[in-house]
């Protein structure tokens, strides 16, 4: 059984002006138990799980020059950790004036090998561990007086989205304005009912980590999550929930990822799928399109 190595490195505390050197001690990260699921190699995550530091390496908050009256967006990564795709969502965010708190969840709780944990921890595993960090950067944004606290929005792609839709219960407060969940698991962390404006982006070729071409993750299954999102984003339309999917031509799973295109991914005990991921620029412009513009449209002015 393979565990990966924790990660030490930069991890060290700081002294304050006339500290001794002797007494700078690297600080140990908080490491998740690795809990063996089934026989094929997966493992699940198991407390104590890494809580929101504003103070980690592994934290990034960002507010626009000068400008204290900027609405913020809490963005919560993918299964991979805090990658290129999840970088180049955050920019999209900069650059059109929003505050962003980000962060690597994995790093946070001592993994620094972003594939033992993509590739051989559960959904729901890398989820606790992205839910404990989440959550607590969400009360930061709602406490903090350096932008608009009134206007909150929260952002996830992946495992993240599936994060951030369970939120939409269990942090549901008057300052967060929006919900943006692209392209969630099929499987982990519960979704209940949901009463903030959230939209959910899917490529229409989204079958990532599927067992065939047309084993759409909305469409998808498991014992543990017997209800699709599809039925389930249905039964919470009748009801009057502010959620919808939309869905965009020429693109995969991770609109930021690059060119659509087919890839091949291994998984635990030498298990792969082939999927799609990317999306086309034109696909890609429409979806950076309407996000801004549901977050435009929700903004508390």
């Amino acid at each position: 059984m393979s565990i990966p190595n924790i990660a030490f490195a930069g991890l060290l505390v700081l002294c304050a002006a006339g500290c001794n050197a002797e007494s700078a001690e690297p600080a140990s990260p908080t490491v998740p138990e690795l809990k063996e699921v089934g026989s094929r190699g997966w493992f699940t995550t198991l407390a104590p799980f890494a809580e929101f530091d504003p103070g980690s390496p592994f934290v990034e908050i960002w507010t626009p020059t000068g400008n204290r009256s900027a609405p913020v967006v809490v963005y919560a990564h993918g299964g991979a950790g805090f990658r290129e795709d999840d970088r180049r969502r955050v920019s999209m965010l900069r650059r059109h004036g929003f505050a962003t708190i980000s962060f690597d969840a994995y790093e946070m709780n001592g993994f620094d090998d972003w594939r033992f944990v993509t590739s051989r921890v559960t959904n729901g595993g890398k989820q606790n561990m992205i839910w404990h960090v989440f959550k607590g950067a969400v009360e930061y944004a709602a406490g903090n007086g350096d932008w608009d606290n009134r206007n909150i929005f929260l952002y996830g792609a992946s495992n993240g989205a599936r994060v951030v839709l369970h939120g939409a219960t269990e942090l549901a407060d008057n300052s967060v304005r929006g919900i943006i969940a692209e392209a969630p698991t099929a499987n982990g962390y519960p979704i209940g009912e949901i009463s903030i404006p959230t939209i959910i982006p899917f490529g229409k070729k989204d079958n990532w980590a599927g067992r065939s071409e047309t084993d759409y993750i909305w469409t998808r299954t498991y014992p543990s999550s017997p209800i699709s999102l599809e039925r389930l984003i249905k039964s919470l339309q009748e009801k009057g929930s502010p959620v919808r999917f939309l869905f965009y031509d020429n693109a995969g799973h991770s609109f930021h990822e690059g060119p659509l295109r087919q890839v091949t991914r291994g998984r635990a005990n030498g298990i792969s799928f082939t999927a799609y991921e990317g999306a086309d620029e034109d696909a890609l412009a429409r979806y950076e399109r309407d996000v801004l513009a549901f977050v435009s449209r929700h903004l508390m002015q």
